[in-house]
């Protein structure tokens, strides 16, 4: 069958995200036997005129669309792309047709997918979609479709059953390769907009974390590559398209530490030159060698996700760790040299003024210097099917016919939202690298700042130079004198003048 994938995902909260996902699905596909085109939109200036010029030129039989985000997670500066995505789908809807007129099968996968699951076939107008892993489930969806007969029993998929949207349980793939990026995407672009290179080394996170979404993606259970395959797949890579940085987007890469230190010896043994960065590292289990190893291997940053700079918090998120372990991280990465960036979430179960005041301490006192940034998100966005979704609604705090899936935020009724955001300001005047998440977005300077690193050929991330440019004394000045950031609205953006 010929069959048209879509990625339209142009969201730039951080860096532009390759389609690795979608890869993994078009190279499964490609191998099953099936005429495959994998449309890119996420540089595309007129989305709707693409689909429709690619619709016109390839005469799909079968449509896919992959959804990468349901929202940008951000309560003071909320972005859905539902109107966008809704758009879009019409477009396909009336040009994507059969010999006899009819629309041809539109399918659904993608990260939110698998979080809203059968909600979105009456919402997108959709005929099938998939939650949890494609690779294989799409390909038997083809089959069935080519023969003319029933895909119900698929693991995984959603359907109408006489007029009512229903789900099959899911199942995870024994094991997974390299998604084969290489052959559906021109690099380019993302290389040009700082992105950096997806690999991921594992699927699953046994982590309990009650706001995170992440098992209903890919599960609870670990299923790790091995060592010498992930390393295979970047020397791939390296010599078909030289990306700048390649980016470990596992949910976790170093739990356990055991697989991330083999990776990195593994690249170290074999003399790999690049430059690598990873976006989950966990203080769960951060071992004296893990950093130092992970410096001589070529990483020059990691992302760090405690949540919360006080205990009562970890325990009340579910994050498996304790101060002690975070205060180990932090010492052990910055005796490492590495540039590493925090997330803290402020507002969750439990939360008070006084637990705020110890996490933006923290943050304020600790996370100090050129080699840290920090990132505060305010409210936590609620995801269906999540922990902290069934607790609020046993605990009386949301009805239970509540939809999580149109933007709703946790708020501890113990804690002030503006009083929270003008703390998080006075933070920023004495420390500069610290940021609220609503800040966020392609600033003007921001901009500057990647093009001219990006002329430089500068390897990304380049939220790396963010507290060197935060810091420059002009834009210090406007950022103190000028709060931000207002409850439930973004005044201006982040370094924006």
């Amino acid at each position: 069958m010929r069959v048209l994938l879509v990625y339209s995902n142009q969201s730039r909260e951080l860096v532009p995200a390759p389609p690795v996902g979608l890869s993994y699905v078009a190279s499964a596909t490609e191998a099953a036997g099936h005429q495959v085109k994998l449309l890119d939109l996420a540089f595309a200036d007129d989305i709707p005129g693409k689909i429709a010029q690619a619709i016109e030129a390839f005469a799909p039989e079968v449509v896919g669309l992959s959804i990468r985000n349901i929202d940008n997670v951000i309560h003071q500066r909320f972005d859905s792309p539902l109107q966008l995505l809704q758009a879009q789908i019409a477009v396909i809807r009336e040009k994507a047709r059969s010999a006899d007129g009819q629309p041809v099968p539109l399918v659904l996968g993608g990260p939110a997918i698998s979080i809203l699951a059968e909600k979105v076939l009456p919402l997108f107008g959709a005929d099938y979609a998939i939650v949890g892993e494609g690779e294989a489930v799409f390909p038997a969806l083809l089959t069935a479709l080519a023969k003319g007969a029933s895909p119900a029993r698929l693991p995984g998929l959603c359907y109408w059953q006489d007029g009512v949207a229903k789900r099959n349980p899911s199942t995870l793939l024994p094991g997974f390769v390299d998604s084969g990026m290489q052959q559906w995407i021109d690099w380019a672009p993302y290389q040009h907009a700082g992105g950096t290179w997806p690999i991921q080394t594992k699927r699953g996170c046994p982590m309990h974390c009650v706001y995170c979404a992440y098992p209903l993606v890919e599960g609870r259970r670990f299923r790790q590559r091995e060592p010498k395959e992930v390393v295979d797949e970047i020397e791939r890579v390296l010599r078909q398209h030289r990306p700048r940085t390649f980016e470990f987007v596992d949910s976790t890469f170093n739990l356990p530490a055991s697989h991330s230190i083999a990776i990195c010896e593994e690249i170290i043994r074999r003399g790999v030159k690049a430059q690598f960065t990873a976006m989950g590292v966990n203080p769960l289990d951060v071992p004296p060698e893990l950093f130092p190893l992970m410096k001589r291997a070529g990483f020059n940053s990691v992302m760090i996700t405690p949540e919360a700079g006080n205990d009562t918090m970890l325990k009340n998120l579910g994050k498996g760790f304790s101060m002690r372990q975070v205060n180990l991280c932090l010492e052990r990465v910055a005796a490492a040299g590495l540039k590493s960036m925090w997330f803290f979430m402020l507002g969750g179960p439990g939360e008070t003024m006084a637990t705020c005041e110890e996490s933006i301490r923290f943050a304020e006192t600790r996370l100090t210097g050129k080699n840290f940034i920090t990132v505060f998100f305010t409210g936590v966005r609620i995801l269906p099917g999540t922990i902290l979704a069934r607790k609020v609604i046993e605990d009386g705090y949301f009805p239970a016919d509540t939809d999580f899936s149109a933007g709703v935020f946790y708020f501890s009724p113990e804690i002030n939202e503006q009083q929270v955001l003008d703390r998080i300001h006075q933070a920023v005047i004495r420390n500069p690298s610290i940021v609220q998440a609503a800040e966020g977005g392609a600033s003007l300077a921001q901009d500057l700042m990647c093009r001219v690193l990006n002329r430089c050929r500068v390897a990304p991330p380049y939220w790396r130079y963010l507290p060197n440019m935060l810091a420059f004394p002009p834009l210090r000045y406007l950022r103190g004198k000028y709060p931000s950031v207002v409850a439930g609205n973004s005044q201006m953006v982040l370094c924006e003048t």
